[in-house]
């Protein structure tokens, strides 16, 4: 049963409070500005093909970026790789306000800066998923890798709300600024984190070397693969609804800025309350359970989602959405956080990274070419099937799974 002693004890940690303090203001910001990107892609175009391709652009270099840079993650400071990454993104993301403010936004534009902050967040994200169990002691694991999946879908909860208003009111520059400030507060916190020495650096083997042991390590474990092929199964096929709300909105809603924040929020508050059930239990047992359920769940939501052109159902498809595939994801991350070894740590969530998430950018460019020429509904319907199929195959290998992670 969930009480708050997870919590209470996560919070404990004090590099951990000062960490999610700073990166909780930040993660609103990402997406704002995500909001904005997407909103101004429909805009320009009104294509569901092009809100697929610039969806791809901000996913896609994880499949190539992650990997390699969760070498890094294992050989060098985590810290410093932190803060570089965190310091181009504001970067990045202030030179894209100044292209706006003098009209210089064009499609291709767009497109070349969101690849560019997708790269930056594929180098990004390894570091982040491996430096968590650095800011917590070893029993706080469990809650502090759920906990801020629970501040990341708290973020896409309030800062697509928050965008919507300032995108109606003064337009998509001042979303995108408010990004690039959001980086100040988390770039002051880390002068006061202080991470433990990594036990072992392995700088004198090569690049090649580090992948292979990551991939080598995830295939020598079956439950581990397992967790992984569905995940980068359900990362395909129904994430990226939740990437082409700008489309379902604009296509079959005829909405505008608000409603598409409206649809993301309540993503969002599905994600928030799914996040936050995983860390109140604290524990990883009965978590292969929750996320073959849970996926199951998606997929139903998915379909209705795609079927539906009734406002109300639709909100309740999104939040549903949002509540089992986050549950799904968040418990698996969680298992595979909790299992694995510190030193192999940045290459095997690397190899996560790429595969669970980056699988959501092949997803969402291939649903975003047929749903241009076959419509949201058949391409989407499509999609639910086939990651049936999908979680059926895995469904069968749940004991192996609990077996190794509930351990």
């Amino acid at each position: 049963m969930a009480d708050l002693s997870a919590l209470r004890s996560l919070f404990s940690n004090k590099n951990f409070a000062i960490y999610v303090s700073g990166n909780s203001i930040s993660l609103i910001g990402f997406w704002m500005q995500r909001l904005a990107i997407s909103w101004l892609t429909w805009e320009i175009t009104e294509s569901e093909f092009w809100v697929g391709a610039v969806a791809f652009a901000e996913l896609g270099p994880l499949l190539v970026i992650s990997p390699i840079v969760g070498v890094w993650a294992d050989r060098v400071d985590r810290k410093l790789l932190t803060i570089l990454c965190q310091s181009t993104m504001m970067l990045v993301s202030f030179v894209l306000f100044m292209l706006i403010i003098f009209d210089q936004i064009s499609i291709e534009v767009l497109f070349i800066f969101a690849l560019l902050d997708g790269i930056l967040q594929a180098t990004h994200q390894p570091i982040r998923m491996a430096i968590i169990p650095n800011l917590v002691e070893r029993k706080d694991i469990v809650s502090a890798s759920s906990f801020t999946a629970v501040i990341f879908n708290v973020a896409r909860l309030l800062g697509p709300a928050i965008a919507g208003v300032i995108i109606a009111l003064f337009g998509t520059s001042i979303a995108v600024i408010c990004n690039t400030i959001s980086y100040i507060p988390i770039l002051f916190a880390w002068r006061y984190i202080k991470l433990p020495a990594m036990k072992n650096l392995n700088s004198g083997d090569s690049f090649s070397k580090g992948l292979a042991e990551g991939v080598n390590y995830v295939k020598n474990i079956p439950a581990l693969g397992h967790i992984f092929i569905l995940q980068t199964i359900m990362a395909c096929g129904i994430r990226p609804a939740t990437l082409m709300l700008a489309a379902f909105v604009g296509a079959v809603y005829k909405g505008g800025a608000e409603q598409l924040a409206l649809y993301t929020a309540v993503l969002g508050l599905g994600a928030v309350i799914g996040g936050m059930y995983i860390t109140l239990r604290g524990k990883a047992k009965g978590l292969v359970k929750s996320m073959l359920r849970n996926s199951l769940l998606s997929i139903i939501a998915l379909a209705v989602f795609a079927w539906t052109t009734n406002i109300y159902i639709g909100l309740l498809a999104v939040f549903i959405i949002g509540w089992t595939i986050t549950l799904s994801s968040v418990s698996s991350q969680t298992m595979v956080q909790n299992s694995i070894d510190d030193e192999i740590r940045g290459r095997v969530l690397s190899l996560w990274a790429a595969l669970t998430r980056g699988a959501a950018a092949i997803g969402v460019l291939v649903i975003g070419f047929f749903a241009e020429y076959f419509g949201l509904f058949w391409t989407n319907i499509s999609v639910s099937l086939l990651c049936l199929i999908g979680l059926i195959w895995f469904w069968q290998k749940s004991l192996q799974m609990q077996s190794y992670f509930e351990k």
